[in-house]
């Protein structure tokens, strides 16, 4: 497989997985009324790596 493609599949993986702890942040903000850092710590975790994934791409091909 080319991997392009699998540098790719890594992002949308990746993409998704912050969309999923910014959910849980809003969810526990709004309904259980507390402010759980740590979901945004993963969510800022998981775009610094979409960004360095998108940074190496150009040096891939």
């Amino acid at each position: 497989m080319n991997i392009i493609l699998i540098a790719y599949l890594l992002i949308f993986a990746l993409f998704g997985t912050a969309a999923s702890y910014f959910l849980r942040f809003i969810y526990a903000y709004w309904v259980k009324k507390q402010v759980p850092m740590h979901f945004i710590f993963k969510a800022g975790i998981c775009i610094v790596a979409v960004v360095v994934i998108s940074a190496l791409i150009p040096l891939l091909v």
